[in-house]
């Protein structure tokens, strides 16, 4: 794998496994430069198709996604944004963010994902499996870049911090046939938490609640996704 500068979110000499995901996905740190960059056509045999809804989706050309009735979902990735440091303006100790409590977040955040999108799938008539089988669509995904602007220490003093937008974070998700592993879908999307222009009380509460609007978000459009290819789609 080899990337530079902007050029390189798009330059992947191969299809991700789950482990390189998120180091891969990192350089989805750049699309805010590449604004004005016209994206490939073609990425690891998967060809760019229009999206009302995500940033960025790639296909399979001959994918069919019809035969898939349940869902398997893969351990979420959660990585921060280089650029994030809470800690950098905190000057009390009490309130500094450790290891663990960065971990804390990360676990939560991934936890989150699981609930919103096993809800979305189950209910809508996708089971969410362990196993693998012919009818089992495999979903790999990392949430990448992630910047939370006003993260609250877990302790028990209350604090109120006021921010005008939650942070950001981009989804990075493969779709796979979890019997032979063959990649047929990519998307990349990212997400700024609501910038109102006007300071607001920002804490773990209103962070989960901003992240679970963009979760919930992403969970919808898989699960419409999968409804049109297997006709449920109204």
């Amino acid at each position: 794998m080899t990337r530079s500068n902007t050029a390189g979110f798009w330059r992947i000499s191969r299809p991700l496994s789950l482990a390189s995901l998120v180091l891969t996905a990192a350089a989805a740190a750049l699309l805010p430069a590449m604004a004005a960059e016209e994206p490939p056509k073609e990425w690891d045999g998967l060809v760019r198709v229009s999206s009302k809804q995500l940033d960025h989706v790639y296909k399979l050309p001959e994918a069919d996604f019809s035969g898939y009735k349940r869902v398997r979902l893969d351990p979420i990735e959660v990585e921060f944004d280089k650029n994030w440091k809470p800690n950098q303006n905190e000057r009390s100790t009490s309130r500094r963010l450790t290891n663990e409590d960065i971990e804390k977040i990360k676990q939560a955040l991934a936890e989150e994902f699981r609930k919103v999108f096993t809800e979305e799938l189950t209910k809508n008539g996708y089971p969410v499996v362990a196993e693998s089988d012919d009818d089992v669509l495999r979903v790999s995904a990392a949430i990448v870049n992630l910047y939370i602007t006003a993260p609250e220490k877990m302790s028990a003093g209350r604090s109120r911090t006021y921010t005008t937008s939650a942070g950001h974070m981009t989804l990075v998700v493969e779709l796979r046939d979890s019997v032979t592993g063959k990649l047929m879908a990519r998307a990349v999307d990212t997400v700024q938490g609501r910038d109102t222009g006007n300071f607001q009380i920002t804490n773990s509460v209103t962070n989960m609640s901003s992240a679970r609007t963009a979760l919930s978000k992403w969970a919808r459009v898989l699960r419409e996704g999968l409804d049109a290819a297997t006709g449920r789609a109204k």
